[in-house]
């Protein structure tokens, strides 16, 4: 299970990377046409530059756009990924378990919440922002697997 997990957060890791790279590509030049841009309702770099990009679309409205935690997403998913793969790595206790439940937990969060943005505010098939998802799909399934096999050997140690 290990070695899937640690080829998911790498997987994930590379996507990111590609998401930042095409983001800033977008950026700097106006004629880029990346690999991921397919058709013009399936458009990585047009979501990749949207509001939605940045701070989740949310951060930049509460605090500001120019605060320091208005992130382009992909940045955020880069995090996530090396510090699970840190927690993946370094230990197996019941702390990195829950942890990684945890963030587990918080990206499907975020996944449903981007997924939704994707097809009911931009319109758009971004087939980087989905490989994403799945990978957050693909890294959650162990994590809640083995946090039900800890909270159940919890119980049968108080009964």
């Amino acid at each position: 299970m290990g070695v899937y997990v640690k080829g998911g957060c790498v997987l994930g890791l590379l996507i990111s990377v590609y998401a930042l790279w095409v983001e800033r590509q977008v950026h700097n030049k106006s004629n880029y046409l990346a690999l991921c841009d397919l058709h013009q309702y399936a458009s990585c770099s047009r979501v990749l530059t949207s509001k939605y990009a940045t701070g989740f679309g949310v951060i930049g409205l509460i605090l500001g756009d120019d605060h320091p935690l208005n992130l382009p997403n992909c940045l955020y998913g880069i995090g996530f990924f090396l510090i699970y793969l840190t927690l993946d790595t370094v230990s197996q206790s019941g702390t990195a378990i829950k942890l990684k439940f945890y963030l587990s937990i918080s990206s499907l969060g975020m996944s449903l919440y981007l997924a939704y943005i994707l097809a009911f505010v931009l319109f758009d098939l971004c087939i980087v922002c989905i490989s994403t998802y799945a990978v957050n799909i693909g890294l959650a399934i162990p994590a809640i697997s083995n946090y039900l096999k800890l909270s159940s050997e919890k119980v049968k140690k108080t009964s």
